[in-house]
Order: structure tokens, then sequence, then C-alpha cells
């Protein structure tokens, strides 16, 4: 069976099993009762909230959307096996090693021309906010590193990129996937995230291989909290 190379176009469209609708909805509206059920229930029962209540319901709500939307997505991940265009362990490995590095300097680039239209390096809001919420409440800590990686990449790069590239190609997909992966992050850091955006983008394009771009997001998320936290 043939396997996906590192040759690979970013250009060739993804194709999706059958009944995509219902099994890529479900997903979708799991990952926002979960994210948006604390502010509804703040709005109404405000004593509820507290900052360990919310790191667990995160925890063990992120745990089971993912395991849910693995389940969903499994004809999906099943078809590009027997395709044959994923990419074999070497490739793999060598595309999680290449996306950090290709994401770090797209990164280094954006904050160049960020510093160039604002005049200063700013700090990312979002990032300080995270931070000041682990330090609070440390198992938000396997949120941000590990599940919040994954369950946005199964939405953004699967869902999102995945559907819009088997319709309309690489560019327009990842140009409103990376708009939409920016937007929610409420960040004042926008060209960052669509550079992040990017690494992740190619990377799972060229291996067809969830694991790539959630194994890049994850090392970018540990190695930010590490550096914030030792500050």
């Amino acid at each position: 069976m043939a396997t996906l190379n590192s040759n690979q176009s970013i250009n060739t469209r993804f194709s999706m099993a059958p009944n995509i609708r219902i099994r890529h909805i479900i997903p979708i509206l799991l990952y926002a009762f979960v994210q948006f059920f604390p502010v509804l229930i703040n709005e109404v029962r405000p004593e509820w909230i507290t900052p360990t209540s919310t790191g667990l319901w995160f925890a063990i709500g992120f745990s089971l959307t993912i395991v849910i939307s693995f389940f969903l997505l499994w004809p999906d991940l099943k078809l590009y096996k027997q395709q044959g265009i994923q990419s074999n362990l070497n490739d793999t490995v060598k595309w999680i090693g290449l996306g950090i590095l290709m994401q770090y300097g797209l990164v280094i680039v954006a904050n160049l021309i960020e510093t160039a239209i604002t005049g200063e390096m700013v700090a990312s809001e979002n990032t300080e906010r995270i931070a000041d919420i682990v330090r609070l409440v440390p198992v938000m800590t396997l949120s941000v590193v590990l599940l919040g990686p994954i369950i946005e990449e199964i939405l953004f790069r699967h869902i999102l990129f995945g559907n819009l590239s088997a319709r309309f190609g690489f560019w327009i997909a990842f140009g409103v996937s990376s708009v939409l992966f920016a937007l929610i992050h409420d960040d004042n850091r926008f060209l960052v995230y669509v550079a992040m955006s990017f690494a992740f983008t190619v990377a799972y394009a060229k291996t067809r291989r969830l694991i790539v771009p959630i194994a890049i997001h994850a090392f970018n998320n540990a190695l930010v909290m590490v550096a914030l936290l030792l500050m």
C-alpha cells in the first residue's frame, strides 16, 4: 500500500466518509456546550462557579468530547488508511519536527510584522489569562497542554479545514479555518495564531494523521506554559 510522502502536494484534497453531517456536527456542538456552559451558569448561579469547579468541568468535558469525537471521526481516519494516503512512521515523526520548526519560524515573522505595525512588542492577553488560571487551578494544565490541542485540531484541522478542502482546495480552506481559529482565541495576537494555524494545517495536509498537528500544538502549549510558570 502506498503512503503519502513528504513531497505530496498540500493541494491534494481531503475526502470524507459518508454521513459527515451528523458525525461532524456533534463534536462542534459538544465543544460549544463545554466551552460556554460555565458562562451560562455564571449568569444564573454564580455561586456555583469557582476556579476548581471550572477547571474540573473543562477537564472532564473536553475528555468526553474527545472520546466521542474520535469515535465519530473514525470512518474518516479509516478511509485515509484504506486509500493509502497516510504518512508512514518516519514521515510522521519528521513532520512533527518540521511542523514545530515551521511554527516557530512563522511566529517570529508574525511577531515582527505585528511589532512593525503597532510599534511595540505586546504580550499575548490570552496566554497571560490562561497562565493565571493554571497558577490558580493546576488541573487546568491538562486542558491547556493536551485536551485543548486535541479538540482544537479535531475541529479546526479535520472537520473545518478538511471539509472546506474537499470542496475548495487548500488555500480557501486554510484561510477560513485559520481566521476562525485566531478569532476564537479572543487574543490581541491575530497574526500569530494564523501563523501557527498554517504550520498545523500544512503538517496535517502532508500526513493525513491528526497526531501530527496535535503533537505540534501540544508541544507549543507545553513550552509556553513552562516558560510562563517559571517567570
